[in-house]
């Protein structure tokens, strides 16, 4: 089977507790808040309650930023669309952000679960089995993963990073394209997941989960001041898992442990150093189920959504990551900033798998191939920016300029041979199968860019205008076969965009946008014989954005028409050609609300229209596989605080995937309703002896509900999780 496909501002309104101190005495606990990167920091309590004479600062009590948690479900602030910490209405874009607190109640336990409630989304189009790889789509076409605002890059084929949900602080998504601020970027959009990372407030949390599939977890997250002062404080959060998969003969094994330091020597500085070390010895099946026996009757009956088509004898996922980043930010003065966030990733990984290839006609054979690699992937990143604010008579400026790089060396030695049939309907495994022949493929990649933007006001209008030039260089050779091979290219790219918002006093903010992205690729055309131009994007967006005053709830609509251009297609004779395009369009509604601690709300609809719109092996005019036209959701999560429930929190949403097309257009795929729920209480109200102590049932697919997720490629196509059930308790102090 093939790899995954290669596939901060003057409007803002005053905020409750914000105090100036200029001289001024302040107790330790008055400024126990959480900071974010940069941010001023605040001293932590001390034992003596004696004050403490600060210079003049400024001290937002209650202001959330970019980069600190959120109570509840709503953030007004993001870093991922304009790379500054900006108020989500005013980017000209569509932004979405996944709290802490959406992440817990729900109980994500992949990035694919964390954002089944989010716009835009096509989460687990792989289904409930590849859990090994973050495989979802933003308005129709696959996703970019970053972290702290940095790319996680693969190799192209099987070397791909994952992290566990459980580390992240928050996620957002940007949708469309993003290349005026990354880079090389995917056309639909890209994830940003914010780490957990030094806070001045103590966190103390452990906890224990057990569930069905054998599931067995052990988390905790530990963080706060290490000095009286705040200058230094740190976080470890770490999590191990395992637990059956729900594919017969497979299991999910991971540990996960994310340090993190910070250092404000002072008012202007502060400088985080995070790492990573993750684990995964096992991560169940990458294989399908053929579309007769799923989607399609077959004589002999239904597959069951437990069926393996791989083999325990030759299975094999054995991948080790691990990171080292910084986020470094020093300020001038007011008005401006500097900053830079770097990190190096290492990634080794041991891959085998047996896969089913197509069905024969007699409904019951399957003919099976295999593949296998061992991959070593080495990638470093920097970012540095200035960030600064000026005035040209009554236009306010933010201005952001910055230069970053990604390097990528990955090794790996793969292969691809064939394995005897199985029987579906009565399967024999542990059977004797051959390594393939691999052959040692060595990938480099460098990319420079330099990029600008200007976020200019003038009264209640924003003009967001950025332009960004790229230079790429990208090889790959085939060594160890009887025809090695090398290809090369180097390629050059501008990209732009220009949007403008306008906040109205209620906080309606409508807005126009016209954004851009580049993807080299490497190859060469196998009709013209020469190498590959790189793939564009080009999105116009039109929507709205409501942050009505007075409560704390963010309402937002888009509608956009996505291209893109100079698709790869790939014929089953080894050919290549570059005479693909494609085009997505559609309608976004996103509602999210926090009522106070008692009541948490979160909603969306999608309508996508994609299409292919020029040649490809099928032809234009076809659908996209496994983007459904409607999808709908809705979560509501209730805390009683008063009356004899007090303590007691329940949770219930529906998710709702419409049909799909099978790749080539043959067959649809039926659509699907499922249901969420959870039960939590808070021990401590109970039994004062247990403050702190809270115990949960998760639920999800609640009624177990047997449906096919999507049929992607070919004859592959994959069965959704059934029903999950988490029960635990965690323990805060």
């Amino acid at each position: 089977m093939s790899g995954p496909s290669r596939t901060r501002s003057p409007l803002r309104k005053a905020l409750p507790g914000v105090i100036l101190l200029s001289g001024a005495a302040v107790s330790g606990a008055a400024m126990a808040q959480t900071a974010a990167p940069g941010a001023v920091p605040n001293a932590a309590p001390a034992a003596d309650p004696a004050p403490v004479r600060l210079p003049e600062i400024s001290v937002s009590g209650q202001a959330e930023t970019a980069f600190s948690p959120v109570q509840g479900y709503v953030a007004t602030r993001n870093s991922t669309g304009a790379k500054t910490d900006t108020p989500i209405i005013e980017v000209p874009q569509s932004i979405s952000v996944v709290t802490r607190d959406q992440l817990d109640q729900q109980n994500a336990q992949t990035l694919n679960g964390a954002l089944r409630y989010t716009a835009g989304i096509t989460p687990e189009t792989r289904g409930g089995i590849a859990t090994r790889y973050d495989m979802l789509k933003v308005r129709g076409f696959d996703a970019d993963t970053y972290w702290n605002g940095l790319k996680l890059i693969g190799n192209d084929y099987y070397g791909i990073p994952q992290l566990d949900p459980y580390l992240m602080q928050r996620i957002e998504v940007l949708r469309g394209p993003t290349s005026v601020l990354y880079g090389q970027a995917a056309a639909g959009g890209l994830l940003n997941q914010e780490s957990r990372l030094p806070s001045l407030v103590p966190v103390h949390e452990i906890g224990i989960e057990f569930g069905n599939f054998r599931h067995q977890q052990l988390s905790l997250d530990l963080g706060g001041p290490l000095t009286e002062d705040g200058r230094f404080s740190y976080r470890l959060t770490a999590i191990g898992r395992a637990e059956d998969g729900q594919v017969s003969q497979t299991r999910n094994e991971r540990i996960a442990i994310a340090p993190s330091f910070t250092w404000r020597p002072d008012n202007d500085n502060t400088f985080t150093l995070y790492g990573l070390y993750q684990h995964d010895p096992k991560s169940t099946s990458y294989g399908s189920v053929p579309p007769v026996g799923t989607v399609l009757s077959n004589p002999y009956g239904r597959l069951s959504r437990s069926f393996y088509d791989g083999d325990p004898n030759f299975e094999n996922f054995d991948r080790t990551q691990m990171a080292l980043g910084y986020q470094f930010e020093h300020r001038f003065n007011e008005d401006w900033k500097v900053r830079s966030n770097a990190r190096w990733f290492y990634l080794t990984q041991d891959y085998k798998s047996v896969y089913g290839s197509y069905l024969m006609d007699d409904d019951r054979t399957l003919v099976r191939g295999t593949a296998a690699s061992t991959d070593y992937l080495n990638t470093f990143q920097i970012d540095n920016q200035i960030e600064g604010r000026f005035f040209t008579g009554p236009v306010t400026h933010t201005v952001l300029a910055g230069f970053d790089y990604k390097h990528l060396n990955s090794d790996y030695r793969v292969g691809f041979g064939s394995a005897p049939d199985l029987d579906i309907f009565n399967p024999v495994y542990n059977v004797a199968i051959e390594d393939p022949v691999r052959s040692l493929v060595r990938v480099h990649s460098n990319q420079y860019g330099l990029y600008a933007q200007d976020q200019a006001r003038l009264g209640n209008f924003i003009l967001t205008v950025g332009g960004r030039q790229d230079w790429v260089s990208n090889s790959s050779s085939t060594l160890e076969v009887e025809a090695p091979s090398r290809s090369s290219n180097s390629d050059s790219a501008f990209t732009g965009r220009v949007g403008l918002t306008y906040v109205f006093d209620n906080g309606i903010a409508p807005y126009v946008s016209l954004t851009q992205s580049f993807v080299p690729l490497v190859g060469i055309d196998s009709s013209t014989n020469k190498p590959f131009v790189p793939e564009e994007g080009q999105q116009y967006e039109v929507g709205i954005k409501y942050q009505p005053t007075g409560i704390n709830a963010l309402f937002t609509a888009a509608l956009f028409n996505l291209k893109r251009n100079n698709l790869q297609v790939y014929t089953s004779s080894g050919q290549t050609f570059q005479t693909g395009s494609a085009r997505s369009q559609g309608l976004e509604l996103e509602a999210k609300y926090s009522l106070t601690e008692s009541l948490n709300l979160t909603a969306s609809y999608t309508w996508l229209d994609t299409v292919y719109t020029a040649e490809r092996p099928a032809g234009s005019g076809k659908h996209l596989p496994a983007v459904p036209e409607h999808q709908g959701s809705a979560w509501a999560y209730y805390t009683f605080n008063d009356g004899p429930l007090s303590g007691l929190s329940l949770g219930a949403g529906a998710r709702y995937t419409g049909q799909t097309w099978s790749d080539n257009n043959e067959f649809k795929v039926r659509s699907f309703l499922l249901a969420d729920a959870t039960v939590n209480y808070d021990l401590g109200r109970a039994i004062p002896s247990l403050q702190g102590a809270q115990a949960y049932v998760n639920a999800q697919n609640l009624f177990d509900k047997t449906y096919v997720a999507s049929c992607y490629y070919g004859s592959w196509c994959a069965y959704g999780y059934g029903r999950q059930v988490f029960a635990g308790v965690k323990y805060r102090w």
